[in-house]
This record gives structure tokens, sequence and C-alpha cells, in this order.
């Protein structure tokens, strides 16, 4: 099966973001293999503003590696009021982060809505 646009900018983002900050051999084999596909949306799709939907993807997922790394790393165990208020941002980024793929696909006429129902990012 394919990827749509959105996806693909999404899972890029991550990549990129995984390369920033891990960079580890599977985070570079990961890069490489997304890269491919992003560098064919503006072939496929040359009116979008890829850029802009980057950017605005890749700091969506900034904000959110941000909130959980204290959590990931134990850093808050004892703050559970902490925790809840990165939960609650974290779902509020993450929602955001399926508006735009879904705006993506809409824009370029492919792949599915992403839908959550009683999901976190809801």
């Amino acid at each position: 099966m394919e990827r749509d646009s959105g996806d693909i900018l999404d899972r890029f983002c991550i990549s990129v973001l995984k390369m920033e900050r891990i960079g580890e051999k599977e985070a570079v084999w990961e890069f490489e293999y997304m890269k491919k596909g992003w560098e064919e949306l503006p072939v496929k799709h040359p009116l979008v503003e890829w850029d802009i939907f980057f950017n605005e993807m890749l700091q969506y997922h900034k904000n959110i590696w941000d909130l959980e790394s204290a959590v990931r790393k134990g850093a808050l165990d004892h703050d559970h009021a902490e925790i809840g208020r990165r939960a609650i941002q974290i779902r509020e980024w993450n929602k955001k982060r399926i508006e735009l793929k879904n705006k993506v696909n809409e824009i370029v006429g492919e792949g599915v809505r992403d839908v959550r129902k009683n999901h976190l990012s809801q």
C-alpha cells in the first residue's frame, strides 16, 4: 500500500527529528527511506507549498518530543500534576498534527481522513 502525502509529511518530519536528536543507525535508515517519499511530493503536487507544511509539522513534533522527554527519562515520576499538564499539551499538539495531515490529504486529493475516536489526540 502506498502512503498518502499527509502520512509521508508526518513520518518524514519524525525521521528528521530523530536524525537531529539521536542520529543512530536506525534513524539514518528511516530518514533515507522517508526522504525518498518526501522528495516525490513536489513532483506529484507542484502547486503545494511543501516547505510551509514541513516547518509546521516539524514544529509540532518538536513540541511533542520536548514534552515527552522528561516523562520518558523518569524526571517527572513524582510530579503527577506536571505529567498531567504535559499529557494535555501532548494531546493538543497531536490533534494539530492529525488536522495538518488531513488538510494536506484534502488539498492534494488523496488518502483517507485520519479519524481518531476515543483517542488521546481527541
